[in-house]
């Protein structure tokens, strides 16, 4: 029997006030010395070599700067640790570069959109259409708005067809579970791999040759739904894994019904990941261009009829201006790209709104 241990009323409060101790985040300062020196001493050669020479600086950094700093590393663990520690100052440093180098990409395609794009920002940019402008007309006239709204609709055709046949997809692989599951999620993940143009090129193929459909915005969403549909099911089928089977099994006990279990109580639960399957679908096919061009076409007017004629599209906007070799119709590019940018991180930011909320009773 183990025996045990009280403590009388004039030790607790001692021992609360007690502190937990943490030795293994205490350093000594002969290993603060080296690792500052380990530091310092490469980005004063680098330094030197930015200012005393010609070398290009994606050459000093990658070339001369990394490998550098892995042998400064190697020696301070060496010195201070033994050998064994010279592989973790090897992946520690190769961690800290990957993510500062991932980060300066962010910031510098931040910086060029948005430096770049806001040449092209003005109320009338967002709002007008180029129905009577040519590619060498001056910024003040012409604009996005008309894209903006193809843009939108695109997608919104899009989600439409694609989260319900997707999430549907997801509750057969993990709730029904029958005798084609292998096969579901072979197509789903050998759709995961069919090039953007291909899915454009369907489209084209059974929808328009044939005559069912014209370019318009419905056979651009089609396009789309067919690139976002592996993403959605994917991502949905992880998130309704993560549901814990004692929310399944405690309801079928009190009675209910599979299909109401799968209703009221797995979907909910899973609501915030499979608004976070429709983020990661939009983000996929967003971007997009090559589907758009056999399937949504190019209109410089602004087209409300998502059946009826073809509509232009943020990317493929970009697309056709950023070749032109007229200044303003570069600009125009830019100020395209920052606005498809924004339209992104709004739909981003409402739809995370909508996700935190709790479900109701």
């Amino acid at each position: 029997m183990s025996a045990t241990i009280t403590f009388d009323s004039d030790t607790i409060p001692e021992l609360q006030k007690q502190t937990p101790q943490t030795p293994w985040t205490k350093r000594t300062g002969s290993f603060k010395r080296v690792v500052a020196l380990a530091v310092i001493l490469p980005a004063l050669i680098i330094g030197a070599l930015f200012l005393f020479t010609e070398i290009p600086g994606p050459v000093i950094m990658i070339g001369i700067y990394l490998p550098l700093q892995i042998i400064a590393a190697i020696a301070a663990a060496i010195s201070q640790r033994g050998a064994k520690a010279a592989g973790d100052a090897v992946i520690i440093v190769c961690a800290i570069g990957a993510t500062l180098f991932s980060f300066i990409i962010l910031l510098s395609l931040l910086w060029s959109i948005v430096s770049k794009g806001m040449e092209a920002m003005s109320w009338s940019f967002i709002s007008q259409n180029n129905e009577y402008i040519s590619p060498s007309t001056p910024l003040g006239w012409g604009g996005v708005g008309h894209a903006v709204l193809g843009t939108i609709m695109i997608v919104a055709i899009a989600t439409l067809i694609s989260m319900p046949i997707g999430v549907a997809t997801a509750l057969y692989i993990t709730e029904v579970r029958g005798k084609a599951v292998p096969y579901v999620r072979f197509f789903v993940q050998a759709m995961s791999g069919v090039p953007s143009v291909v899915a454009g090129l369907f489209i084209l193929t059974v929808f328009i040759l044939t005559g069912v459909f014209q370019q318009s915005a419905l056979t651009g969403g089609l396009a789309y739904a067919i690139l976002m549909l592996p993403t959605v099911a994917r991502t949905a089928e992880e998130v309704l894994r993560l549901v814990p089977d004692d929310l399944r099994t405690g309801a079928l006990a009190l009675g209910s019904t599979r299909a109401r279990v799968v209703l009221k109580v797995v979907m909910p639960a899973a609501k915030t990941g499979l608004i976070t399957a429709m983020i990661l679908g939009i983000a996929r096919v967003v971007g997009e261009t090559a589907p758009l061009l056999m399937t949504a076409l190019k209109n410089d007017k602004t087209v409300l009829n998502p059946i009826m004629e073809p509509i232009t599209a943020l990317p493929v906007y970009i697309f056709s201006n950023v070749a032109q070799p007229y200044p303003a119709a570069v600009a125009r590019a830019w100020g395209a790209a920052l606005v498809l940018m924004i339209l992104v991180a709004i739909l981003f930011t409402v739809t995370r709104i909508l996700s935190s909320k709790r479900p109701g009773r």
